[in-house]
């Protein structure tokens, strides 16, 4: 019988042929380079870790800044980031694609410069969302990065979140208390996304009991109003945190 808690292999596709092209993904890889590459300036030969990446669609432009590990516990996807991600395209830097179970990370303590996890704790396949936080400060070197990226907003649950088998949703405090508890020292907590609060809530309420992905739908954000609302914001976060948006980001550092 199929794994009722892992992502249908469907959405995987749809987030492989939508990774280059819609504006979220493109969006959400710009903002996290602004709030993660001042961290990696100076770090000579880093060791970087895209944690349940998928196919590498939010975390491989890593790879610009050093050598990165693409975990996911699903071959499929795995084996679209080995086709679309080398050396060649990244800058001498390529991703080293390794099939890991989030729950069960195979990695020694303090291998990594930095761990990035982008939608994966909120997966009902990954019932302790808290004892994987700890586990990425314990692979994470003294004075590392620990990025957590998860869907925002405990009520603006959607079809996608049924498609993509979500278990939760967070606040920001949530990932700022989990990140604390795991013993680092949280250098920003925001929400992102604010300006999708509202459309979530309404299509929270269409969408009932039903299974629709977001995931190529809106390409181009509504003719490109939805990047030139993330541009604004990404201006915004350079200086402040937010309260609250559809995702909410925490970066901490290891002491």
């Amino acid at each position: 019988m199929p794994d009722s808690t892992a992502v249908d292999a469907d959405e995987y596709r749809r987030m492989a042929a939508a990774g280059a092209s819609h504006w979220w993904y493109r969006n959400t890889r710009e903002l996290l380079a602004q709030l993660l590459v001042p961290h990696l300036q100076g770090r000579e030969q880093p060791l970087l870790l895209d944690a349940g990446g998928g196919t590498g669609a939010t975390g491989g432009w890593m790879a610009r800044y050093g050598a990165t590990v693409l975990a996911d516990v699903e071959p499929m996807a795995l084996d679209v980031a080995r086709t679309d991600f080398d050396a060649a395209r990244h800058g001498g830097h390529g991703v080293l694609p390794v099939q890991a179970d989030l729950n069960r990370l195979p990695f020694a303590d303090a291998s990594f410069d930095l761990v990035l996890c982008v939608t994966a704790l909120c997966h009902r396949m990954n019932p302790d969302p808290a004892a994987i936080v700890r586990d990425f400060a314990r692979i994470t070197k003294p004075g590392g990065v620990v990025c957590l990226w998860e869907p925002g907003g405990r009520r603006l649950w959607r079809g996608h979140d049924e498609v993509t088998h979500t278990g939760r949703r967070f606040a920001v405090r949530d990932l700022r208390d989990m990140a604390e508890a795991g013993g680092l020292q949280v250098q920003r907590a925001t929400g992102a996304y604010s300006f999708l609060v509202p459309p979530a809530a309404v299509l929270g309420v269409l969408e009932r009991g039903k299974q629709t992905s977001d995931v190529g739908r809106a390409e181009s954000g509504l003719g490109g109003l939805f990047p030139a609302l993330a541009r604004v914001e990404r201006r915004l976060l350079r200086r402040v945190d937010l309260p609250a948006g559809l995702s909410a980001i925490v970066v901490a550092t290891k002491p």
